[in-house]
Order: C-alpha cells, then sequence, then structure tokens
C-alpha cells in the first residue's frame, strides 16, 4: 500500500529506499501498479517514493533492489538510492559534526537534495532544471526554516524569486508570499561559519 504525504520535505528514518516516481512511472507505468504487481509499501509525495527497514545493512531492501529494481532496468543513483539516518547526537551529547551539511549519501544523486539538521535528516525532490544557485538557496531556506519556522516547512514553501536584498518565497502556492533577507541564508555563515 502507498501512502500519499503531501509534504515536498520528507524525514528519513532507518536505512530507506528512496526512488525517483518518474523512474517509477516510465517502467511501470504507474505507482499503484508498482506497488500492486510487487507488494511493495511505502511514501510517496509525487515526487519520491521512499520506505524504511529497522537493520543496517537493510537485506530486505537490499533483496527487493535485486529482484525487482535491477531487474527492470532502474539504475542505482540515477533512479534510486539508499540513505542511512545519521545520528545528530552522540551517546554522551555531542553534536555530530555533519549538522547544517547535506546528507553524504545524497552527495552524487541530481534529482535529490538533503540536510541534517538537529532534529533528524531530510532529503526533498530536486528540479533538474535548477541553477546551482538556486539549489543553494533551497538548501539555505529550507535549513532555515527547519531550525527557525517548522510550520512553513509543511506548507511546502517554493522560492519564488531571489534580489539583491531578499529571497521571497510562497507556502502552499498561495498568493501570500515571505521574504527573507539574504544576509540571513549568506552572511551569516561567511561571517560566523557554518556551525
Amino acid at each position: 500500500m502507498i501512502t500519499y504525504i503531501d509534504l515536498d520535505i520528507q524525514k528519513i528514518v532507518f536505512s530507506t529506499l528512496v526512488i525517483k516516481v518518474s523512474s517509477v512511472v516510465e517502467k511501470f507505468d504507474s505507482i499503484e501498479k508498482f506497488s500492486t504487481q510487487h507488494n511493495f509499501s511505502g511514501v510517496t509525495n509525487g515526487n519520491i517514493l521512499m520506505t524504511a527497514e529497522m537493520s543496517s545493512p537493510p537485506f530486505q531492501l537490499e533483496e527487493f533492489e535485486q529482484k525487482v529494481l535491477i531487474a527492470n532496468g532502474l539504475v542505482l543513483q540515477k533512479d534510486y538510492l539508499f540513505i542511512e539516518e545519521l545520528l545528530t547526537q552522540g551517546v554522551r551529547g555531542e553534536v555530530s559534526e555533519l549538522i547544517n551539511e547535506p546528507h553524504p549519501d545524497c552527495n552524487d544523486v541530481e534529482w535529490l537534495q538533503s540536510v541534517i539538521v538537529s532534529s533528524g535528516n531530510y532529503i526533498w525532490y530536486l528540479e533538474p532544471s535548477l541553477s546551482d544557485f538556486e539549489r543553494d538557496a533551497n538548501f539555505r531556506l529550507f535549513k532555515n526554516l527547519l531550525y527557525c519556522d517548522v510550520e512553513k516547512i509543511q506548507l511546502n514553501p517554493r522560492i519564488t524569486h531571489i534580489d539583491e536584498t531578499y529571497v521571497h518565497y510562497t507556502v502552499s502556492d498561495s498568493k501570500m508570499y515571505y521574504k527573507i533577507h539574504r544576509d540571513a541564508l549568506w552572511y551569516n555563515e561567511l561571517k560566523y561559519g557554518k556551525k
């Protein structure tokens, strides 16, 4: 069974298999057909399809990869990938050096962007048409909202434009828009460092 979740930004838990929906549709005609034919359960937001396993390595998901994904021509990193949830705090309370950084499992994947913050590991689908600057702006805005305004993250923020002073964005495709000063996203990091 597939559950639809209307959130662009998804949280990674345990060992997660993430599949690009367009690849599923291309190879299997629809998510529903894919799910029914291969007994696949997970969640989707219309761009990515995810399922998780509470073991590392995820033996059942790796078996699914071999029998279904690879057998049907899907390619690791081009069409799907495995992401391991990384802890943000150690047993003695020490904070991970990966906080505020992209998830290392997503480094070589062009269609997915990620960030690790103190509340967890998050991913989102990345439009291939975005420039490097727009990708960086999305990363910084989403990271900022995950810390400062989680309610807006749940309303699917979208950058509408960036001018010399502000990054303008909307939520839930509404006509109401918000703006955040570019210094809040770029300058403070230059001045105070990434952490």
